[in-house]
C-alpha cells in the first residue's frame, strides 16, 4: 500500500465542505487520491446486517451514482458500506472509505482486499495517526467526516440507534441533503430510514430521486439495460421477470407463482441470467439484477 499523506485544515487541498462542519478534523491522513476529497461526494450508509434487498439496493444506487461522476463515500464496514464501495468500483467510479482507526489497520480485516482496490482508484481517509487502534468511540466520531465530505447522505438500512443514523442526523445538523430508502415495516433494518422519511428525508426508490435534488442529468447509455424493451424478452421471460424483486425468492416459490414446471422456470432463469436481468443466490434463490 502507498505512503500516508496528510493535509491540515489550513491547507489548500483540505476539502471546503468538511472545513465548514462543527468540530472539523484539524488534520486528515490519506492513502490514495487527495484531490478526490474535494469532488462532488455522496455518502451511502447503513447497517452491518443488511437484508438482501438492502445489499442489492446499496450496490445498485452506488453504481448508478458513480456512473454520473459522483464520488461515493462510506465507512468500509461490513454490509451496506461494503456494497456501496463495491458498486462504485463496478461502475469504474471513485469511492472514499473513511476509517475509524489509523490507516495501517483495515477494519474489518475481511475488507483488506477491498481497501487495496479503493486505494488504487480512490481514497482511504482517517483523522487518526497510522497505528491508532479501533475503539467504541472512534467509529461514531468518524461519521461526521463521512457526512461532512458529502453533499448528501443516503441511508439504506439501519435501526434507530445505528451508526448510520448518527451519520444521517449529523448531515441534517450540517444542512446537507438526507435521503432514505423505504423498507419493510416488520424488519428492524427499516426502522431508521422509515423514521427519517417521516422527519422529512426524501424517499428514494430510484437514483433519479437523488440526481433531481442536485440538478444532475443522467444520459442513458447503450450499456444500460432497458427492461421494458420487448425485443429483449420473450413473453415467458417477461412474465417471470415481473415475479422477481430485490428480495430473494426461492425456485419453489417462482414455480408456484408462475404455474410452470420447475425445469421450464430454471431454463428461463438461466437465459435471463445470461442477459444480465437475474442473479442466482446460494440455495436456489433468485433476485432481479441491476
Amino acid at each position: 500500500m502507498s505512503d500516508i499523506k496528510s493535509i491540515k485544515i489550513g491547507d489548500k487541498k483540505y476539502p471546503e465542505l468538511l472545513k465548514n462542519i462543527y468540530d472539523a478534523p484539524k488534520e486528515l491522513f490519506i492513502k490514495g487520491d487527495v484531490e478526490l476529497l474535494s469532488t462532488r461526494c455522496m455518502a451511502i450508509v447503513g447497517t452491518r446486517r443488511p437484508t438482501w434487498y438492502g445489499r442489492e439496493t446499496s450496490r445498485k444506487l452506488a453504481r448508478e451514482l458513480a456512473e454520473v461522476g459522483l464520488t461515493i463515500v462510506s465507512g468500509l464496514a461490513e454490509g451496506i458500506d461494503t456494497e456501496a464501495h463495491i458498486g462504485a468500483l463496478e461502475a469504474g467510479g471513485k469511492t472514499i472509505a473513511v476509517f475509524g482507526c489509523g490507516l495501517d489497520t483495515v477494519f474489518p480485516p475481511s475488507n483488506k482486499k477491498l481497501a487495496r482496490k479503493i486505494e488504487s482508484s480512490g481514497s482511504l481517509v482517517s483523522e487518526l495517526p497510522a497505528e491508532h487502534p479501533t475503539t467504541k468511540w472512534t467509529f461514531p466520531k468518524r461519521n461526521r467526516i463521512i457526512s461532512g465530505l458529502s453533499m448528501g447522505v443516503l441511508m439504506v438500512e439501519g435501526d434507530y440507534d445505528s451508526g448510520a443514523m448518527i451519520t444521517a442526523k449529523l448531515a441534517l445538523d450540517e444542512g446537507r441533503e438526507v435521503f432514505a430508502v423505504p423498507g419493510n415495516i416488520d424488519k428492524e433494518q427499516s426502522r431508521g430510514p422509515n423514521w427519517l422519511i417521516k422527519q422529512g428525508a426524501k424517499l428514494i426508490d430510484n437514483v433519479d430521486d437523488i440526481l433531481d435534488e442536485f440538478n444532475i442529468v443522467r444520459i442513458e447509455g447503450g450499456s444500460r439495460k432497458d427492461r421494458s424493451d420487448a425485443g429483449q424478452l420473450t413473453i415467458e421471460e417477461s412474465g417471470l421477470l415481473k415475479l422477481l424483486t430485490r428480495e430473494p425468492k426461492h425456485i419453489d416459490e417462482l414455480v408456484a407463482l408462475s404455474g410452470r414446471e420447475t425445469a421450464n422456470v430454471l431454463g428461463l432463469l438461466s437465459i435471463m441470467e445470461i442477459k444480465g436481468l437475474v442473479r442466482q443466490l446460494p440455495g436456489m434463490y433468485f433476485v432481479i439484477s441491476g
